[in-house]
């Protein structure tokens, strides 16, 4: 594919649009509800744990930039049987995920603009995400990155004007630690983790990119920056000022934007929620359908879905990814299976892919001593999270590892394992 348009601020703006999701609005406050005034603390922990796994994908993103992502950066470290399984777990997290979050996407959309039942709302979604794909990423990378401002603006506002409205002088006592904050803390921090997932997601992008090689990296850690930023301050403030009642702990955003910006304070809420969901599809769309196109390209699907059209855009791949979440949208509805499910299903395949990404990261560096130690803190940080894996998640993740196993036999090995790096 020859359509690389984007630099590193469409980059950061789509990578920054796929990491931070609606549950930025509800999870300062379970955290706030486990950790009481240091609720702020488990974000903290999470993002110095995620600096290792950053490194390895700013890593691979320099030295293997391609549509694969990190199937590519697995294939190239660990071979094809790895990067084949990797490829259907990929293809099994997208196909459940994303429709996941359209269908959040569709209850705030609700809330912002009553009358629109949820099917309709998160096929609309769908339609947008679509939509922006088929104009390109040059037009619709430059909307996702003046939505991704307003998202981090407004997020930061709500908490910046509250923080001139709030009577320093009273703050309120919070939850008591009981003398264990520490135990608090530590089960905050699951809850926290998958606020931190998506950069993975972002690597699908690099062929569309000018210079992925430079400019994939510098999104990576300058998206880093500004996500940890905005998640450690709206953290703290709930930690601080909140309250030990039920709206502090479940819907935070709201009690800040009401002393905020008043009465208005809940409709910009869902507005924000609206955008957050929207964006999130749009960004997440374009790194599946790049997936798709690549899995059709190295020959584990059909040929025809890795062609592009006359303007060089995966539009095959794109209208696949479009009609197979549309159908899972309303399979899933019609089968009464929630978006908590769908998310629980994918979301855990996110560590796998970093388990397989760091292990490859760890095999082509073995003779680095500086990488080698990054690698093995990115493993020993990665299997931690594993610890909280759900049975049904496991299952389901090694279902589509068989599965993947079984048609790396009939996929051609385009990749050799890469030596280390000296």
């Amino acid at each position: 594919m020859h359509d690389n348009r984007i630099g590193v601020v469409v980059a950061t703006a789509l990578s920054v649009t796929i990491v931070v999701g609606a549950g930025l609005l509800t999870l300062p406050g379970l955290s706030f509800s486990l950790a009481g005034k240091e609720g702020y603390v488990p974000w903290l922990i999470v993002a110095v744990l995620m600096l290792p796994l950053l490194y390895v994908f700013s890593y691979f993103a320099a030295h293997n930039p391609s549509a694969g992502g990190v199937t590519g950066y697995i294939r190239s470290s660990l071979g094809q049987r790895f990067a084949s399984m990797a490829e259907m777990i990929v293809l099994g997290t997208f196909t459940l995920g994303i429709p996941a979050i359209s269908f959040i996407g569709a209850e705030y959309l609700k809330q912002a603009v009553p009358g629109i039942a949820v099917v309709p709302g998160a096929f609309f979604i769908m339609c947008l995400a679509y939509g922006a794909g088929v104009i390109g990423l040059r037009i619709s990378g430059a909307i996702q990155t003046a939505i991704a401002a307003c998202i981090i603006l407004g997020l930061s506002a709500v908490a910046v004007v509250y923080l001139f409205e709030v009577d320093w002088q009273s703050v309120p006592s919070g939850i008591p630690s009981n003398g264990i904050p520490y135990k608090g803390i530590a089960s905050a921090i699951p809850i926290v983790l998958f606020a931190f997932t998506g950069w993975e997601m972002t690597a699908f992008l690099a062929e569309d990119m000018k210079n992925p090689k430079r400019d994939m990296p510098r999104s990576i850690w300058i998206s880093f920056a500004i996500v940890v930023a905005v998640y450690i301050f709206i953290a703290w403030t709930v930690a601080y000022f909140g309250e030990n009642t039920a709206s502090w702990k479940l819907t935070p955003f709201i009690e800040l934007a009401h002393l905020s910006f008043g009465e208005y304070g809940g409709v910009l809420v869902g507005v924000l929620a609206a955008f957050i969901s929207i964006a999130n599809v749009v960004a997440a769309f374009m790194s599946a359908s790049r997936a798709i196109y690549s899995a059709g390209r190295d020959g584990f699907l059909p040929n025809f879905i890795g062609r592009t059209n006359a303007d060089h855009k995966p539009l095959v791949a794109m209208t696949v990814t479009w009609l197979l979440f549309s159908m899972i949208i309303f399979i899933t509805y019609e089968l009464g299976v929630g978006e908590k499910m769908l998310l629980q299903l994918a979301g855990q395949n996110f560590f796998v892919l970093y388990l397989l990404c760091s292990f490859g990261f760890v095999r082509v560096n073995y003779r680095n001593p500086h990488r080698l130690i990054v690698g093995v803190v990115a493993i020993i940080s990665v299997l931690m999270m594993l610890l909280l894996f759900n049975m049904y998640g496991v299952i389901y993740c090694s279902c589509l590892a068989g599965v993947g196993l079984l048609l790396s036999r009939k996929v051609p090995d385009r990749g050799k394992v890469t030596g280390q790096e000296k």
